[in-house]
């Protein structure tokens, strides 16, 4: 795995911009997240308007209306840059207005079109303080992440009626595992423990950041954070 020293939020975001500006052109497909972490970055990119994709999309998204007040989507295009990809290529976005059953399974076959169709993908990626990527969440008493068990699927859709996820979709370990650049953000002292046990051998279900570490991902993964590992 590639940790370059970094020592700011913002030099994280100004080093992961410059990875996509090297690395992007018309023949890759870009995954994005949410969350703080990418935020900053997706504002520069916004504001430079040089990122090159043939594609765009989501590496998560929490289920509700189009557009609803805390979906990725409206996220990224709060910050500018949904304008910008709809300009320059194409967005596939989640959420079309459809049931979960009926937007996790376009979104599956939206991955495989993409991880199918382009000659290069590249994800942005954050770590939850609790260790989740994207929206695997992991287990925990009184909630059962299906991604967990979930070998053939590249989306698969939860409901964690009793924590902080809600109802997500989400790509699999299957779905990210076909990536072939992985840049992980994670930034501030809070991140500090979590990043320290995703270097500890244990299960996915326990901290699903363990993903990273694992042999044919960690030599594809840069984790950009200012937290000394």
């Amino acid at each position: 795995m590639n940790i370059p020293k970094i020592y700011t939020p913002r030099a994280g975001a100004e080093f992961a911009k410059n990875l996509l500006y090297e690395n992007g052109n018309h023949r890759t497909v870009l995954f994005l997240s949410g969350g703080s972490a990418p935020k900053v970055l997706y504002e520069k990119l916004a504001k430079e308007k040089k990122l090159k994709a043939g594609a765009v999309s989501l590496i998560d998204e929490r289920f509700g209306d189009i557009m609803h007040s805390v979906s990725n989507q409206k996220m990224i295009k709060e910050a500018g840059l949904l304008e910008y990809i709809e300009k320059t290529s194409r967005f596939y976005p989640v959420l079309e207005g459809k049931n979960q059953d009926e937007t996790t399974r376009d979104f599956d076959q939206t991955l495989r079109l993409l991880y199918g169709s382009f000659r290069k993908s590249i994800g942005i990626l954050g770590i939850g303080e609790d260790g989740h990527i994207g929206g695997i969440a992991p287990n925990r008493i009184g909630f059962t992440n299906p991604v967990f068990s979930d070998k053939i699927s590249l989306a698969v859709y939860f409901n964690d009626r009793l924590g902080d996820f809600r109802q997500r979709i989400t790509q699999t370990f299957l779905a990210l595992s076909k990536l072939d650049l992985l840049i992980v953000m994670a930034f501030g002292e809070k991140k500090k423990q979590i990043l320290e046990k995703m270097f500890t051998k244990g299960p996915l279900e326990e901290i699903p950041a363990r993903f990273f570490t694992q042999k044919g991902i960690s030599e594809k993964t840069i984790l950009i954070t200012d937290q000394r590992i």
